[in-house]
Parts: structure tokens; sequence; C-alpha cells
């Protein structure tokens, strides 16, 4: 068994990281730490975990083969030498996602530069090989992820592209903030984030595109929707074809269908799956096409894609654990 332990589980991508670790059929969690919540059981905080018999810790040492650091971002940095070397680590925040120039540019000054290249960027649509020999995993970003899936079969097509993203609620974190109150959040479509938003960076990175992010509020509680514009002098059979690099990936679904509820990819339809539905549309009178790309952000946007890494690093199929459909109706 792969003893686990989460660090910073009273957050919503903390608490999905120990339902799916618990489910999970090759793991054992150890300890789960919040120095809010030290002491008390894991059902207080997240109440659908109600029956699992763990209770949160402040302790900095635990017996795990794997740590998973589910802290904000600007935290990891700062705590990471408690926990190097003794067991393998995936990073949930931002801290170790971008060379440092785009992290400088994105985030500010990194307190840890020297460490950045010790981290695999953990997609493992593009870096399945890296991740199964790694040590310390920079888990992405679920903007990121929608965008970089959607663009990456078409990065030599294009150097610039538009992005369109609605994202719920969930995706920005547990925290007290007026704006996120019922009243204020329910029935919005609100601009969050006109440009120049953080994960634009990994999109350059990963990419080489330079995506513009334009980000909604919307009234759903989780999920995320990417809609990608660029030029394109083709057809949609052209599109098709680059799509089909992903043919054999076990997480990302093509969705192509001319009828029936879903013609386009929609997050009612990832919710609560580590799944990526990814489809297009070509605009022939304005040559441009379209890629849509839908996923829950607390699964494949996160602690879903955190499993999914760990069970590559310890050499299991990276299904394990993972491998179950959408909720529906939600």
């Amino acid at each position: 068994m792969i003893k686990a332990a989460v660090v910073g589980a009273s957050g919503y991508i903390g608490g999905e990281l120990v339902r799916l670790l618990a489910m999970h059929p090759e793991v054992e969690i150890t300890a789960i730490t919040s120095r809010r919540f030290a002491g008390q059981k894991v059902h207080r905080v997240h109440p659908n975990l109600r029956g699992l018999e763990l209770r949160f810790t402040n302790t900095k040492e635990f017996d795990a083969d794997v740590i998973f650091l589910a802290v904000p971002h600007g935290t990891s940095m700062e705590i990471i030498d408690d926990y190097l070397g003794s067991a393998k680590i995936i990073d949930m925040s931002a801290d170790f996602r971008l060379r440092e120039d785009l992290y400088r540019e994105y985030y500010g000054e990194h307190k840890r530069p020297e460490l950045i290249d010790e981290f695999v960027y953990g997609l493992p649509e593009l870096h399945r090989k890296e991740i199964r020999k790694a040590e310390l995993i920079a888990n992405p970003g679920c903007n990121a992820t929608a965008t970089i899936l959607a663009l990456y079969p078409f990065r030599e097509l294009t150097d610039e592209a538009i992005v369109d993203l609605k994202v719920s609620s969930s995706a920005g974190g547990r925290r007290e903030n007026v704006a996120s109150i019922h009243p204020e959040r329910s029935h919005v479509v609100r601009v969050y984030k006109p440009y120049h938003h953080r994960h634009e960076g990994e999109v350059i990175q990963e990419t080489g595109v330079k995506a513009a992010f334009t980000v909604h509020s919307v009234d759903i509680v989780r999920g995320i929707l990417a809609t990608i514009y660029f030029p394109f002098e083709g057809s949609a059979r052209e599109l098709l074809r680059k799509l089909l690099i992903y043919k054999d990936e076990p997480f990302v679904r093509l969705v192509t269908d001319k009828g029936g509820l879903q013609r386009f990819p929609d997050p009612k339809y990832v919710i609560g799956s580590n799944f990526a539905d990814i489809g297009f549309a070509y605009d022939e009178e304005n040559s441009r096409a379209i890629i849509f790309s839908a996923i829950d952000n607390l699964i494949k946007g996160g602690s879903g894609q955190a499993v999914q890494n760990m069970n590559l690093m310890f050499g299991l199929d990276e299904r394990t654990g993972l491998n179950y459909c959408p909720v529906y109706p939600v």
C-alpha cells in the first residue's frame, strides 16, 4: 500500500483529495493536516466524508511515501524543506509550476528558484514519461489544464489565441469573501479577470502559444468551460485530425456528436470525474478555429490529476482509483 499524507486538507482541493485517496485501492491515508482544525474529525470540515476515521493534525512528521501539499500559493516554497527527501511530493500550488522568469512575471519573486527545475510539470498527457521517474511534481492549475489540453494539438498552427473561461465558484477556493457569499455569487456571469490571468504563464510554457485569458465567474459550484479562438485557414476535418492525438488517452474524451444532449463539451457532463471533454467548431466564413474544453476543476483540474500523477510515480495504472463515470444529473 502507498502511504499518503495531505498537508492542508481543509480546503476544497484538500477535501476532494482525501475523498479520492480514501477510495483508492492501493492507498492508506496516514495523515491529514490543518493548523486551524487540528484535532477535529474530518467530517466537521468536509461533511461528505462522515464515516472516515480521520482527524486533522498539525504535525510535520508522519509516515508517508507521498506527500500532497494542498496549501495556498506562496506557502509550499516556505515549507518545502520540512518534507524534501522524506517522500515523493506532489505540490498542488503554483509555486513550482513555472520557470523563474514566468513566475516573476505572473506571481513576483520566487523564494526558492533553485528548486524549480527539480519539479516535473504534472500534466500526464504531455509529460507521462518524466512523471513516472519524478520525485517532485508540480500539479497544474485548473484553468491551465483545460486550456493546455485544448491548445496543445494546435501549437504549430498558431502562436496566439483568445481564451474565454467560464469558471465555477469552487475554483476560487474555500475562503471568506463577500463576493463569494450566496446573495452575491448566485445568478451571476461576472467578469472576474479580464486579462493577465496567472495561469496564462503555464500555457505559454507548455504550448508556446500566447493565450490571452478573460475569466468569468458563473453560477455553478464545480466545473470550467474554456472556449478558445485562433485564426485558421483550413477545414473542420483538419481540426479533428489534430485532436486525434488524444484517441488513446484514458482521461480525454472527444465530443464530436451532431445530435443528442451534448454536441459540444459542457462541464455538467464531467462533474465528479477525471475526464477532460474536448470538442471544436470551424467558422469557415471568418477562418476561425473554436476549441472547447470542459473539466471538473476539483478533479482533473486538481485532486484527480494529482492522483493520476501519483499512480504514474508508483508504477500503477494511471486510471487506478479514478476510473469512474461522471455524476449525472447535477
